[in-house]
C-alpha cells in the first residue's frame, strides 16, 4: 500500500471516530426512551380481620419486577421508573398468608393509590370439612367498560368454597365450582369458564367479559353436592358505556326562558345528555365543556351513571344577541370528543327575559250599548317583544256594570314562542234590563319573576 493510501485511511477513520465520539451513538441507534417516575402506595391487611399486616412482601410487576415491605402499619411505597402507560401487577404474600394479585394502570409521572391488598391467614388444619358455603374473595375491577369503549372490558371473580367452620376446602375436597348469569343487560356480554375445579386454597376463578350494552350484571357461582345444593350471593359488577357520539348527544335547559334581564346572578340549569354508540350512556366522569354567547356558563362537568352533564347558565353581562332570533336569546353550546377524537357539539337557544311591558290595548276608548258588548286586545312581553318567563300571571279586571271573558286570568308557561304575548278578551254589558250610562275601567296587570305592571283604560256602558 501506498504511503499516500495509508494516510487516506487514516483521515477517514480518524473522522469516523470522532463523529461516532461527538454524537454519542451510531446514526442507527435508536433514541432511548425517557424514563418517568411512578410512585405506588398501598397498604396489606388482614382479609378476615382488617388489621395491617407488617413486613408483608410487595412484588411490583411492570417492564422490571421491583420488591418492597410493608412497614408497622401494613403501608408501602414504591418508585419505579416507567417509560410507557400500561398494566402493572401488584402482589402481596407473607408466610403463612395465601398471596392477593391486583392489576394497576400505572402512567408515567403519576402516583398511583393501589387499593388495599387482603391476604389471608392459611388454616393450621391440614384438613378440611366438606363443602358448607361459597364467597367472593378477589374481583379484579368492579366496573368494566362496553366492547370497543376503551376500558377493561374483562374482570377476573374469585370465589372460595368453604367448609361448616369458615375454612377453605383443601384440595382432597375439590369440587367443580358452575357458574351462571343472573339478571344481565345482554348485548353479546359472556362468562368463562362455566365451570371450574377448586384449587389448593379451595378457589375457582371466572372471567366476566362486556357486551355492547351498559348495566348491571350479577353472577352467581355453585355447587352441586351429594347432598345440597351450595350457592353464593349474585355478584354485581356495573358496565359502563362507551365514548360519546354524536347521535346520541342533546342539550336541554331546565327553563327555556328565565328572567335573565332583569337581574344579575340568577341561575338556569343547562344539562348535557350523553350516550354512546350503543345508545348506553357514556362512562361516568366523562367531561363535558359549555360556553354561552350570553351571560356566563360554568365551563365544564362529568357525566354521572345516566351520562347527564350538568351546569349553571348565569344572568350576567353580555346581554344576548341571536344573530336569527334577535335580542334576548342566547346561544348555548355543549362540547366533547368521540371515539375518533373528533370534537362534537350541540347546542340551544336560551331565552333572557325582561321586565314586563304591555305593549298595546285596543281599543283604548270605548262605549258599550246597552246589552251589547265590545273585544279588546292587548299585547305583554318584555321589551323585545319577548314573552316573559314561567311564573308570571296576568289579570283583567273590570269595574263597573259589566262583566269580561277570554283571556283574563293567564298562567304564562316556560315558552318562547311569541304567540304568548297576544291576548284577547270581550267585555259585555251585564245588566241589559237597565239602560243607563256608567263609567266602566279596565284594568291589565302583570305580576311575577319578570316584575309588575299594570294599564288602565276607561269608557262607559249603558
Amino acid at each position: 500500500m501506498s504511503k499516500s493510501n495509508r494516510i487516506g485511511i487514516f483521515i477517514i477513520t480518524s473522522l469516523l471516530i470522532s463523529l461516532f465520539n461527538h454524537c454519542g451513538k451510531s446514526p442507527s441507534q435508536p433514541e432511548t426512551p425517557i424514563s418517568t417516575e411512578v410512585a405506588f402506595s398501598g397498604q396489606v391487611i388482614d382479609f378476615d380481620t382488617g388489621q395491617p399486616i407488617s413486613n408483608a412482601a410487595v412484588k411490583i410487576i411492570a417492564d422490571s419486577v421491583y420488591g418492597v415491605a410493608t412497614d408497622a402499619t401494613g403501608n408501602f411505597t414504591k418508585t419505579i421508573r416507567l417509560s410507557k402507560s400500561m398494566d402493572v401487577f401488584v402482589i402481596a404474600s407473607k408466610e403463612n398468608y395465601t398471596s392477593d394479585t391486583l392489576i394497576v394502570f400505572a402512567v408515567p409521572g403519576r402516583t398511583i393509590n393501589v387499593p388495599q391488598l387482603k391476604i389471608k391467614r392459611i388454616s393450621s388444619t391440614t384438613v378440611s370439612g366438606s363443602p358448607a358455603s361459597i364467597v367472593l374473595v378477589r374481583q379484579t375491577y368492579t366496573s368494566i367498560g362496553v366492547r370497543e369503549s376503551g376500558q377493561n372490558e374483562t374482570t377476573t371473580l374469585t370465589f372460595e368454597v368453604r367448609d361448616s367452620s369458615g375454612n377453605p376446602i383443601d384440595i382432597n375436597k375439590a369440587v367443580t365450582v358452575n357458574f351462571y348469569l343472573g339478571a344481565n343487560p345482554g348485548g353479546g356480554l359472556f362468562i368463562h369458564p362455566p365451570s371450574r375445579k377448586t384449587n389448593s386454597l379451595g378457589q375457582a376463578s371466572v372471567n366476566v367479559t362486556s357486551g355492547t350494552k351498559a348495566g348491571i350484571v350479577q353472577i352467581i357461582a355453585e355447587v352441586n353436592t351429594e347432598t345440597n345444593l351450595i350457592r353464593s350471593k349474585p355478584v354485581s359488577v356495573a358496565i359502563h358505556g362507551g365514548l360519546p357520539d354524536h347521535n346520541h348527544f342533546s342539550l336541554a335547559p331546565e327553563k327555556l326562558n328565565f328572567p335573565g334581564l332583569v337581574s344579575y346572578g340568577l341561575s338556569n340549569k343547562i344539562s348535557a345528555y350523553v350516550g354512546d354508540k350503543y345508545s348506553n350512556p357514556v362512562k361516568p366522569g366523562t367531561v363535558v365543556y359549555f360556553s354561552t354567547t350570553g351571560g356566563i356558563i360554568e365551563g365544564s362537568a362529568t357525566t354521572d351513571e345516566i351520562g347527564r352533564a350538568t351546569v349553571q347558565l348565569i344572568s350576567a353581562r353580555p346581554e344576548p344577541i341571536h344573530p336569527n332570533l334577535g335580542p334576548g336569546f342566547a346561544s348555548v353550546t355543549a362540547f366533547t370528543a368521540n371515539e375518533n377524537n373528533q370534537i362534537i357539539t350541540r347546542q340551544i337557544a336560551v331565552l333572557f327575559s325582561g321586565p314586563p311591558e304591555i305593549m298595546t290595548i285596543s281599543p283604548t276608548s270605548f262605549n258599550i250599548s246597552n246589552g251589547g258588548s265590545q273585544f279588546f286586545v292587548y299585547t305583554v312581553s318584555d321589551g323585545n317583544g319577548n314573552p316573559l318567563a314561567s311564573g308570571n300571571t296576568i289579570s283583567v279586571k273590570v269595574e263597573g256594570n259589566v262583566k269580561a271573558q277570554g283571556d283574563v286570568s293567564v298562567n304564562l308557561p316556560d315558552t318562547q314562542s311569541r304567540s304568548w304575548t297576544h291576548f284577547s278578551f270581550t267585555v259585555t254589558d251585564s245588566d241589559p234590563d237597565e239602560d243607563r250610562l256608567e263609567p266602566v275601567t279596565i284594568t291589565i296587570e302583570v305580576d311575577g319573576p319578570n316584575g309588575k305592571n299594570k294599564i288602565s283604560i276607561t269608557g262607559t256602558s249603558r
